[in-house]
């Protein structure tokens, strides 16, 4: 027990430096890029203060002092009410209809977006042309042929690009729904993931593009949401992933903490486990014959990762929500009782590595950093918002 109770903090504690390291780079823009630099420009202020700055310290302030009096038993109204909350649930039937309004709604509110083009990303001519002019070649395995052959489905079938990265924004969505109510047994917090997805900033920036669509995180989550629900096909989902963008290889740690605490038979987690470590083999083998995108320029760069991180204050500036909501989740997470305290860990581990992905892309084989890569952080963000309301919470104990 105590070993267990020290693995966990030791999750949580490098989860949370990650975070305050990446939150650094919004209270203080630039201290990050000069870290990175051997040099200290002498006329940077280092500690001057971000847009973000006050409204993080204000908020984070003003959580800390009401959790304070929470523990104090000063807040009784409130304690009641998220009690309520924590132990009781919503029917299916009422989920469904909430789930299907919102659906409508953002399908309202999108409809338009296919009339127009996707000229403010610099990116679409190239991938225009290489989705209408698909054609799949099996030694670049490892290329993002699952993202041109949706495309040139979706040209083929509706003369648009944009319809099925559509389709599958609204399947992630979904996905978030299942995989939350997977891990909280609660469909109250799987509808607080999904509303938190949907009203993400980078979510409706990039949920009908062709040019940066989702199909790479839909098949990475489908291979999370397998691994707790039905884990066979699990790594058969995240090979997919993989082949619509090769980022996906930084979070399979991920995938593998779940299958070791997913309470299955040992005959599943081995089958899992073999799966997985034959896609790791593919993996390096497809880095040691250059197949692999941009191997040919790996190397390792401290400065560049510590440089990269500072990515996340740039991608992450516009999600209000999520940024005044993130270190108040991870300690009312902290505070759940041992008995979901596996899941807790796995939605720690989570949340590290998706902030981390991008730097360690960059530092391996020096690729560029793009906001549309934080959408998994995004999902597992919504996924954690979600997991505050889950029943085992050492809040409703005192």
């Amino acid at each position: 027990m105590q070993y267990q109770n020290t693995i966990s903090n030791l999750i949580f504690s490098s989860c949370l430096i990650i975070t305050i390291i990446a939150f650094t780079s919004l209270i203080f823009p630039a201290f990050l890029i000069e870290m990175s630099n051997d040099l200290i420009k002498k006329e940077v202020n280092i500690f001057e203060l971000g847009g973000w700055a006050l409204p993080l310290i204000i908020s984070n302030a003003i959580f800390l002092t009401l959790y304070f009096f929470y523990r104090k038993n000063k807040l009784t109204i409130f304690k009641k009410q998220i009690n309520f909350i924590n132990k009781n649930d919503i029917s299916k039937r009422i989920s469904s209809i909430i789930i299907l309004i919102l659906i409508v709604i953002y399908i309202i509110f999108s409809i338009d977006e296919f009339q127009r083009e996707e000229f403010e990303f610099g990116d679409y001519a190239g991938v225009e042309k290489a989705a209408k002019d698909y054609n799949f070649e099996a030694s670049k395995i490892f290329s993002s042929h699952i993202k041109y052959l949706f495309l040139n489905i979706s040209y083929v079938l509706f003369d648009n690009l944009r319809i099925l990265p559509f389709l599958a924004s609204i399947s992630l969505l979904l996905v978030t729904y299942f995989l939350t109510l997977e891990i909280t047994k609660k469909r109250f917090a799987a509808i607080i993931s999904f509303t938190v997805l949907l009203q993400s900033n980078l979510f409706l920036l990039f949920d009908t593009t062709s040019t940066y669509e989702n199909s790479w995180t839909l098949f990475y989550f489908i291979s999370l949401y397998l691994i707790f629900k039905k884990p066979i096909g699990s790594h058969i989902a995240f090979i997919l992933s993989i082949m619509s963008k090769a980022l996906v290889i930084t979070l399979l740690p991920i995938n593998l903490f779940a299958i070791s605490i997913n309470g299955i038979s040992k005959r599943n987690k081995i089958f899992l486990l073999v799966g997985y470590c034959v896609l790791i083999s593919l993996i390096l083998i497809a880095i040691a014959t250059n197949n692999l995108a941009h191997s040919e320029k790996m190397d390792f760069d401290i400065n560049r990762f510590i440089e990269s991180m500072n990515e996340f204050g740039n991608s992450m500036r516009y999600e209000s929500l999520i940024l005044v909501m993130f270190i108040p989740t991870l300690l009312l997470l902290k505070s759940k009782t041992k008995l979901i305290r596996d899941k807790i860990n796995f939605i720690f581990i989570a949340i590290s590595f998706a902030i981390i992905s991008q730097p360690i892309m960059n530092v391996v084989i020096d690729m560029t950093l793009q906001p549309y890569r934080f959408i998994p952080l995004i999902v597992f963000s919504a996924i954690s918002i979600g997991m505050i309301f889950s029943k085992t919470n050492t809040l409703d104990q005192q």
